[in-house]
């Protein structure tokens, strides 16, 4: 049997120490062993010991230079004592070693699979791990046994070391758990025995950290070791799959979701030992007890990727809940058909993926259906039951990974209606303490459900402040990211090709290639999300393959990876520059809008609420019934409107301004709707939110809805303009309000002398609507 050892450059710190590879603490052992033995266990013991010991040339340490040939009968006289009958050489992973040094002279035929370089060379490094880390774990392995054997100091270590394996051939993960026993091991001192002042050491407190402290206490010049070590290593997939699924639980949260779900496919796929298998884990969301679709994990899911529209996607979804719900079994087709179409509708887009066998496993806990486990293979063994008994240890965590999802997913929603709902404003809170008082001090016989809340005869004033072209910049911004990347792809292969001819990278080139010639000036969604599944699925994992298997590659490939995001793996240098000139934007008009909402209060409570769209919308709300304690009076009502005309110029100028420091010059639009008749407002408690009340006041919601993209009558031109401020009406006597109020900002140099009197275009369930739209003086100066 050839000997197994690390390249001699490797570990040069093998000369530290003596090592000798000797049957001496064996024979020793053994004689123990026979002292305290009876019958026939004894006869055997003691029988193995006079065969050694007939050889004088074993009472002592081998050569150095020794042919382990010339000891074949007692080498396996040793194995089959030490290692138990049930060990099987192709199957368990098992050797013998010299002590301290990566030297293995006996080793089952596993071993050498796993642990053997193609020249006969040893392993001795795990992928992933870097020299100086096992250099170091040899160390401490080393002064433990010094100090447990020479000392007396129970150390307490643990010899077991966890290695993360990566199949050459597949790429899978496997986990191994390696042992080296040093019993038949004897620590000889050369000389005098240091003497160690043991200090903390003795106190209980010492690690073993600090390797540097005990070499120069105990220099290994002044020791030897004799003997043998076991080498045992277990295979540990399995538990260690389940222990990070277990940490994947434990430390998901709503900003590390999607990377979790991602983690733990490669888990599955692990456990499962199949590298060419998809898998997808789905959880099914309910919201009001009803199933939704969360659309960042159903367009992961093979049965949904394919789906072309919403209605489509909803269609598959009742039928697959549907099946599942009279199914609660694992559906296992070995070979997809069209017969497999027929039966099963939800799965009609498998064909299309190329899916020869599927397997569908509903995910149950307490009789509800928390999600589903997706396994797909295009080619290689069918995937049969066999599979689902591999992946059976994970399905109690994957229960726990999916109920955390949906608790989640149930924080998300009540962190929304918590912002955007639920917060009162003192305007209206006074309301709500008072029912809340009368409910809670109601006779138990009479506590009936809370009456609705309701403002009645309010005043509504509404004003969007738009980011114009949104949709278009946003867009481009992805169309810009996906285009850089394409293109960093395409140098990195003109690079890489150079040095390594795989036909694989041929065919991503190409088609890297063609992607980035046949994208266009308007990139459509399906053109994205195939770009971005060529990303994900294929250029990462093989750039992180070659990476981690070719040396000199990794100069061209960290240059790659500086250039991406180390979390997704993608570009996104122009998105990240559109959302935070959006962003910039957003916050100095929501700055200004908080401070001037608290002034406005000072004249006359009113209920005001803004929420964000691509920029800020708000509503507006007063009357008496907001402050029946203080007289109402239509001064109040005419202030806010001019305060909302004047407001909108400010906002357009601090846009205007901020617009030389965006990275993406983004500029907004700016439109009030005028509406002179009071509503009835009223708080929806299934919505947790204020909305209006009567057949003619859901017109004035109508008009809102519609008009941010009108255009005026017989041009093509969108009534909202960068610079300018748009008054929407339908009466003569708004126009008339709101020009009074124009022509005061004008003398105040707030506004132009422009001022334009449009008819708009009809919208839908509208018509006869108007406008009024005059420009916003950026370079005056406001009239004291």
């Amino acid at each position: 049997m050839k000997i197994l050892t690390a390249h001699p450059r490797l570990f040069k710190d093998d000369e530290l120490i003596d090592s000798h590879i000797s049957f001496v603490p064996f024979i020793r052992f053994m004689k123990e062993k026979a002292e305290h033995a009876e019958g026939a266990r004894a006869a055997y013991f003691r029988e193995i010991v006079r065969h050694f010991e007939s050889n004088p040339a074993l009472q002592q340490p081998l050569r150095e230079d020794v042919d382990l040939a010339d000891y074949q009968e007692y080498l396996d006289l040793l194995t089959a004592t030490v290692f138990p009958l049930t060990m099987d050489e192709k199957r368990d992973i098992f050797g013998i070693g010299v002590p301290y040094r990566f030297s293995i002279f006996y080793y089952s035929e596993r071993f050498r699979q796993i642990f053997a370089e193609e020249g006969g060379e040893l392993k001795a490094v795990p992928k992933g791990i870097s020299e100086e880390k096992v250099k170091n774990d040899k160390l401490i392995w080393m002064y433990k046994l010094i100090l447990e054997r020479l000392y007396d100091l129970p150390i307490n270590y643990d010899a077991e070391i966890i290695h993360n394996i990566i199949h050459p051939e597949t790429g899978l993960h496997k986990y191994i758990k390696l042992n080296i026993d040093p019993r038949f091991v004897d620590v000889k001192v050369k000389g005098t025995l240091p003497v160690l002042d043991c200090g903390n050491i003795c106190a209980g407190d010492f690690k073993l950290q600090n390797i540097d402290d005990l070499k120069r206490l105990l220099p290994l010049e002044n020791f030897a070791l004799e003997g043998f070590v076991i080498w045992t290593i277990q295979d540990v997939t399995k538990d260690r799959v389940v222990a990070g699924m277990k940490n994947l639980v434990l430390n998901i949260r709503k900003d590390n979701e999607l990377k979790t779900y991602a983690q733990a496919r490669e888990y599955l796929k692990t456990l499962a030992g199949r590298a060419d298998m998809s898998v997808h884990l789905t959880p099914f969301l309910k919201v009001n007890n009803k199933s939704v679709m969360e659309n960042v994990y159903v367009s992961q899911s093979i049965i949904f990727s394919s789906t072309r529209n919403d209605a489509e996607r909803i269609t598959i979804h009742e039928q697959l809940l549907e099946h599942l719900a009279k199914n609660p079994q694992p559906l296992v087709i070995p070979e997809v058909s069209r017969q497999t179409v027929s039966l099963y509708p939800f799965l009609k887009y498998l064909p299309l993926h190329g899916v020869k066998s599927f397997i569908l496993l509903p995910i149950v806990h307490e009789k509800n259906l928390l999600g589903m486990l997706e396994l797909a293979a295009t080619a290689g063994e069918p995937l049969d039951w066999e599979i689902m008994a591999h992946l059976q240890p994970s399905y109690a965590v994957g229960s726990l990974l999916l109920r955390r999802s949906m608790e989640l997913a149930n924080e998300r929603i009540n962190e929304v209606i918590m912002e955007q709902f639920t917060a009162l404003q003192p305007a209206v809170e006074w309301k709500f303490t008072d029912a809340a008082w009368e409910y809670l001090h109601a006779p138990k016989e009479d506590k009936k459900a809370i009456n609705n809340i309701q403002f009645e005869d309010v005043y509504p004033l509404y004003g969007a402040v738009d980011i114009r072209n949104s949709s278009v910049e946003r867009g481009s911004a992805i169309r810009n990211d996906l285009q850089e990347q394409l293109l960093l792809i395409q140098d990195t292969f003109r690079q890489v090709n150079g040095g390594l001819h795989l036909p694989l990278l041929e065919e991503l080139q190409y088609k890297n290639n063609r992607m980035l010639n046949n994208m266009r000036e308007t990139l459509f969604a399906e053109d994205e999300v195939r770009i971005n599944d060529f990303l994900d699925q294929e250029i990462a994992p093989t750039f992180r393959h070659l990476y981690e298997s070719e040396e000199n590659l990794k100069p061209v490939l960290n240059e790659y990876f500086a250039k991406i995001d180390k979390g997704s793996g993608h570009i996104f240098h122009h998105r990240r520059e559109y959302e935070e000139s959006l962003q910039e934007i957003n916050t100095a008009i929501n700055r200004y809008l908080d401070k001037e909402k608290d002034e406005l209060q000072r004249s006359f409570p009113c209920y005001f609420e803004k929420y964000r769209t691509d920029g800020v919308e708000y509503n507006i709300y007063i009357g008496q019934s907001m402050a029946p304690e203080k007289k109402f009076d239509m001064i109040y009502l005419r202030n806010l409107r001019l305060w909302q005309l004047s407001s909108m110029a400010h906002i357009s100028r601090i846009t205007h301004a901020l617009e030389p420091k965006l990275r993406i010059p983004l500029q907004t639009t700016q439109l009030v709707l005028a509406h002179s008749n009071p509503i009835t407002i009223s708080f929806r408690k299934d919505e947790r939110r204020f909305d209006v009340e009567g057949a003619y006041n859901i017109r004035y919601e109508i008009m809102k809805k519609r008009i941010d993209k009108v255009r005026v009558r017989g041009t093509n031109e969108r009534l909202t303009q960068p610079g300018k401020i748009a008054i929407v009406y339908a009466y003569v006597r708004e126009a008339d309000e709101y020009r009074k109020y124009i022509e005061f900002l004008q003398n105040k140099n707030i506004l132009t002398s422009e001022l334009e009197m449009l008819d708009l275009e009809e919208v839908q369930g509208i018509s006869g609507l108007r406008a009024l739209r005059v420009t916003v003086n950026m370079e005056g100066l406001v009239k004291a």
